[in-house]
């Protein structure tokens, strides 16, 4: 399955329904990147509009606010009328019942913790400098380039867990857990019934919660296109 397409023309998000029986729950599978054109936001807020609950993500410490400076700073650059899902993407006002489906800051801190501390502390300074890169050289069409994800790991994922293990675990496969952990308690909830839950997480995490979802006999029953940004807008 594919999550975010990068083409010759700009970046787009898939959107899956996913259901199993007539009188089960259903969920809406909407892959995030994390910055992007306000009218993706927009779009995507549109569609959490239509569902029951809200399984999010969210790990909010200074850690993470450090960690999302890579992307947070290039925002900031006007000239490429993109902004952040955090600014564009408000959940309060909407109808759903608001799911925190990721693991505490305290959880996460431990995760992070185990890392050796120079790679920490090459995480930290990295990502603004990163981000201050990106500010003053990238286009539309660099900052796409390498955002195509689906679910099957690319040979530089898998170089990157391998050079950072715990980096991963923190970062990906110990929030894949937790998400997985609140999808299992909404399917054994009897009282959901034909209720549609919008599962709004990174793109990286969609394998595992696909695997999860299709593990239990849930198959996609509708599927669409997105437009997070074209490379031509600006």
């Amino acid at each position: 399955m594919q999550f975010i397409e990068s083409n010759l023309f700009g970046v787009r998000a898939a959107v899956y329904e996913l259901a199993r029986g007539a009188d089960e729950p259903r969920f809406l599978l909407l892959p995030m990147i994390h910055i992007g054109a306000p009218t993706y936001y927009r779009d995507v807020h549109s569609k959490l509009a239509q569902c029951d609950s809200i399984l999010f993500e969210s790990v909010r410490s200074l850690r993470t606010e450090i960690l999302t400076l890579s992307y947070s700073i290039v925002a900031r650059r006007k000239r490429l009328g993109l902004v952040t899902q955090r600014s564009a993407l408000p959940l309060r006002d909407l109808p759903a019942r608001l799911i925190h489906g990721d693991v505490t800051a305290a959880q996460f801190a431990e995760g992070w913790g185990r890392l050796p501390w120079h790679w920490r502390a090459a995480l930290y300074i990295g990502a603004p400098l990163y981000g201050t890169y990106l500010y003053l050289t990238a286009t539309r069409r660099s900052l796409g380039k390498r955002q195509s994800t689906d679910d099957v790991p690319s040979s530089e994922q898998a170089m990157r867990e391998d050079q950072l293990p715990g980096f991963a675990e923190a970062i990906v496969h110990a929030r894949d857990r937790k998400v997985i952990e609140n999808i299992q308690a909404i399917l054994r909830d009897k009282a959901t019934g034909r209720s549609m839950t919008g599962i709004l997480y990174g793109a990286g995490h969609m394998a595992a919660i696909t695997t999860a979802l299709m593990g239990n006999r849930y198959r996609v029953v509708k599927a669409e296109w997105l437009s997070v940004f074209d490379y031509d807008d600006a």
